[in-house]
Formats: structure tokens, C-alpha cells, sequence
């Protein structure tokens, strides 16, 4: 059964939704509504320290806006990590109260390795 990780921003696609929210980046950071955008995303890119870990990761991964993600009309709270199983069963691992509490990029990989260890790979 073929497994996808996909992180799903709370943020939204579009022109101006992008302009946005770099402003709000680079202006507030403390009230910026991703906890998943600002810990892997520096002004203007992904974090290199975030792709590698991503790179090696053992299964496929997804980056998704909320609005379009398939399940978001179930869900309230972003930013989420979730499983995706091949039959399109759905298993959140890191839900936004535990993504919006890490304050480190290093804390984000340590609770993503021990999570995907005990759910998949």
C-alpha cells in the first residue's frame, strides 16, 4: 500500500493569499496564522535544513494548501501533517495544537521521526 506525508499549510493558494502572507512574515511573525510555514520557510524559500531532512525521509511527500487539501471539509485547526494511505484513508500524525507549540526546527523533525517511527516507516 503505497503511503504519501503531506504537510497541509494553514494558508491558502492564490496571488494575493501568497503576497499576504509574506508580508504578514516579514512584518508580524509572532501572529502569523502557520506554525508549519514559519518554522520550515525563511523569507523567501524553504529552509536547506528542512529539505535535506525531507529528502531522506522514507516515503513520498506532498506540500498542500488547505483549501485544497480533500479533507479539509472535516477539519477546523491548521497547519496538520497527515498519512495518506493508498485506498485514500487519512491519519493525522501532528495536529495544530502540537505544530503550533514547537518552537524549533529541530523539535519539528524530532516529533515528525518519532511519529512517522511508530505509524509507517
Amino acid at each position: 500500500m503505497t503511503q504519501k506525508l503531506q504537510f497541509v499549510y494553514n494558508a491558502e493558494t492564490g496571488y494575493f493569499n501568497k503576497l499576504t502572507d509574506f508580508a504578514h512574515k516579514i512584518i508580524s511573525p509572532d501572529t502569523y496564522a502557520c506554525s508549519l510555514c514559519a518554522l520550515t520557510y525563511g523569507k523567501f524559500t524553504m529552509k536547506k535544513e528542512w529539505a535535506d531532512y525531507i529528502q531522506q525521509l522514507p516515503i513520498e511527500v506532498e506540500f498542500v494548501y488547505r483549501n485544497e487539501w480533500k479533507f479539509a471539509p472535516i477539519r477546523k485547526d491548521y497547519p496538520v501533517i497527515a498519512l495518506k494511505s493508498g485506498d485514500n484513508r487519512i491519519e493525522v500524525l501532528l495536529e495544530a495544537d502540537e505544530l503550533n507549540g514547537i518552537k524549533s526546527l529541530d523539535q519539528l523533525k524530532e516529533a515528525l521521526s518519532r511519529t512517522l517511527e511508530s505509524a509507517c516507516c
